[in-house]
């Protein structure tokens, strides 16, 4: 299969390491895992599912959760259906929100229930990304898109926010052939094999984030490991439980982990 979009990237990882983790939550009580072939059953389930509400390839849907599979899931289904993935900053506003679901065009938006609220005003019809959308069709019920034509590597894939510090949040349009050529430039410095396990905290709705935690390792076949809670408790558990092998972050998670090694000094 050619590699013409983050789709069809993914599928040929899922073709080779299907049965391998994908995913990892850790929870504060358990640890929650999606094989790569779960996480492509999910996300062409909702891909199916978008289609029944009548998105259409270069329809935006936003996404407003914090990281986990589903958000994962859900963001690939958009991709898979052609549709364009709108992330949004877990910490918008309301209002914010709601300006930038009018801004993108999105038609949809999938929040989690934790984030509800905060959607409530944006204007488009939303869905809850962690439960079945349709009540009358249990999402594993759908029987699994397959996109109609090829998605072009020129299409766009993604509008990312920046974070409007100094005026009003901008969207920049990424297609698939942008986020490929980001994809190989990191390849050519950094090496990552389906033997690797990430540990990913910083949060998906940053350009970072969806290089290093999402589009590196479902292209290479590795793991991510997502925390539901950060802090350096959670951030040092993960670091010697789950056998990380790669950490991508900012500065901040170093001082948290310095912070921590220093108390227990």
């Amino acid at each position: 299969m050619a590699q013409t979009n983050l789709w069809t990237v993914f599928s040929d990882t899922v073709a080779r390491f299907g049965e391998r983790t994908a995913v990892e939550i850790q929870r504060g009580d358990r640890l929650d895992r999606f094989t790569y072939r779960q996480l492509s059953d999910l996300a062409s389930a909702w891909a199916a599912w978008l289609a029944t509400e009548g998105i259409v390839p270069g329809d935006r849907c936003a996404i407003l959760a914090h990281n986990d599979a589903h958000w994962c899931a859900v963001y690939l289904g958009i991709l898979k259906c052609g549709a364009v993935a709108v992330p949004l900053d877990t910490n918008y506003s309301a209002g914010q929100v709601a300006t930038i679901i009018r801004d993108s065009g999105a038609k949809l938006l999938l929040v989690s229930g934790k984030l509800r609220v905060t959607a409530l005003s944006a204007g488009v019809p939303l869905a809850n990304l962690h439960s079945e959308p349709n009540r009358t069709k249990p999402l594993e019920s759908l029987e699994p898109l397959e996109p109609m034509e090829p998605v072009a590597p020129n299409s766009a894939a993604v509008i990312l926010y920046t974070s409007g510090t100094t005026s009003d949040p901008k969207g920049v349009v990424l297609t698939h052939a942008n986020l490929l050529a980001e994809r190989d430039a990191a390849f050519a410095v950094v090496r990552v094999t389906e033997q690797d396990v990430i540990l990913g905290v910083l949060p998906l709705f940053h350009s970072l984030a969806q290089l290093a935690n999402l589009l590196l390792p479902f292209a290479a076949g590795a793991s991510v490991v997502y925390l539901e809670t950060l802090n350096s408790t959670d951030l040092v558990k993960a670091l010697s439980e789950r056998r990380i092998t790669i950490f991508v972050c900012v500065p901040q998670f170093f001082y948290l982990i310095h912070q921590r090694v220093m108390q227990e000094v």
